[in-house]
């Protein structure tokens, strides 16, 4: 299952002066997976990202049952202007299902 974002990121383009606010809502699932940590135990690991014609914005997270982890956003200017974090609310929440979110994508075979 997918995380639920609120909050924002105001970023700051530094050759136009101009702050950008990309909304959680905003941001788009790149790829996700699960680590198998113990018998029963799973972290869930999440790649998000936000393309602008000026920048990329990715944001790494983890979810461990209903706790998730946030990395701070990662920047990438795609022109020559330096873009900079102005502020971070971002949260996110995921609802954790084991009978769904912890099997495995593909099956095991018993032979």
């Amino acid at each position: 299952m997918p995380l639920q974002w609120t909050g924002q990121v105001t970023l700051h383009i530094s050759n136009t002066e101009e702050d950008v606010v990309v909304q959680g809502q905003g941001l788009e699932l790149i790829q996700a997976g699960l680590r198998i940590l113990d018998h029963d135990e799973v972290r869930h690991e999440f790649i998000y990202g936000y393309d602008d014609p000026r920048f990329e914005l990715e944001v790494n997270a983890t979810a461990e049952k209903n706790t998730v982890e946030i990395d701070p956003p990662l920047l990438n200017a795609k022109t020559s202007a330096a873009v900079e974090e102005r502020a971070n609310t971002l949260a996110a929440t995921f609802h954790h299902d084991p009978d769904i979110d912890d099997e495995p994508l593909t099956p095991v075979s018993s032979n």
